[in-house]
């Protein structure tokens, strides 16, 4: 997946309208691209949902065990205040700081062993420009998260999308998938839709 090409595709459709739901200052998310899932007093969360997909394992297959996803967040005031004073503190650079609106992370997360990995935040501007780039290797198990936990919703949220999106995620990953595991996925996620209605009509893609 090229993530860049992501950050472009975002800062293309979405403009410069205001999303009051935290911030004044953060930029309106179109929801056709970005999957709303909740909103704390500081923070709104989204995933790309026109980016998630699976991951390609060593030999070029689809593996269905991990996903790979962008994620959106968003802040109010307070939030970007904090984050602009603990950079000021750290002797971080603040260029471009005086517009920041939130952050983007890149998410590993792997089904089988139920652990989530940040691989990569980009700190962003209104118009979706990186104003830093970190690199992480920062991990956590989600049998650990709180039942009340913001991120244990969000990744949750997340999963469920995946899950009654199973082929749709497959064939976006653009690896080698055989007619017989299409027909497996396709199986499974009409069995996943069956027993868990979802929120929303457009949660089914």
């Amino acid at each position: 997946m090229d993530y860049k090409r992501w950050m472009i595709l975002g800062a293309a459709l979405v403009g410069f309208s205001v999303n009051t739901s935290v911030s004044e200052a953060a930029p309106y998310v179109p929801e056709q691209i970005f999957r709303w899932v909740q909103s704390s007093a500081r923070t709104n969360y989204f995933f790309n949902r026109q980016q998630i997909c699976f991951k390609l394992d060593d030999k070029g297959m689809v593996d269905t065990n991990v996903l790979i996803v962008p994620v959106l967040k968003t802040f109010d005031d307070v939030m970007i205040n904090d984050v602009v004073a603990k950079r000021r503190w750290n002797g971080k650079s603040l260029q471009g700081f005086n517009d920041f609106v939130g952050v983007s992370e890149y998410l590993i997360i792997n089904l089988a062993e139920k652990k989530v990995h940040v691989q990569e935040i980009d700190y962003l501007d209104s118009t979706w420009t990186a104003l830093d780039v970190v690199r992480s290797d920062a991990a956590v198990s989600l049998e650990e998260l709180s039942d009340k936990s913001l991120e244990a919703r969000f990744y949750e949220r997340i999963i469920d999308f995946a899950l009654r999106n199973q082929l749709i995620l497959a064939e976006r990953t653009k690896g080698d998938l055989d007619e017989a595991l299409k027909a497996e996925l396709l199986k499974a996620q009409e069995a996943y839709r069956a027993e868990n209605p979802p929120d929303r009509p457009e949660d089914n893609e």
